[in-house]
């Protein structure tokens, strides 16, 4: 297993509750931007789970990062149709196995 810093690679887990009978629909539209790298159906309070990256160096990065995927989130997701809610959770650190 390896450690890393994210430096200039940033992830977000964005919980979304989405409009019954609606979560296809919006896990299509979320796989259409470059930033969302996965989407998943879950169970649960929320209906869909993004997982999203953003890279960014030469600043700033941990505060641009915030503001970035805030944005992100704001400007794209929540204004969807048929989203109702969601949670977001920034990554500051993970270990991952090779």
């Amino acid at each position: 297993m390896t450690f890393r810093e994210i430096k200039g690679r940033h992830k977000a887990f964005v919980f979304i509750d989405v409009v019954p009978g609606k979560d296809k629909k919006v896990l299509e539209e979320l796989m259409k931007y470059d930033e969302v790298k996965e989407a998943h159906l879950i169970a649960g309070r929320y209906d869909v789970l993004a997982v999203l990256e953003f890279e960014l160096y030469g600043r700033s990065i941990f505060e641009s990062a915030q503001e970035k995927i805030s944005q992100f989130v704001i400007s794209k997701i929540k204004k969807m149709p048929d989203v109702r809610e969601t949670s977001t959770i920034y990554s500051i650190f993970y270990a991952a196995k090779m």
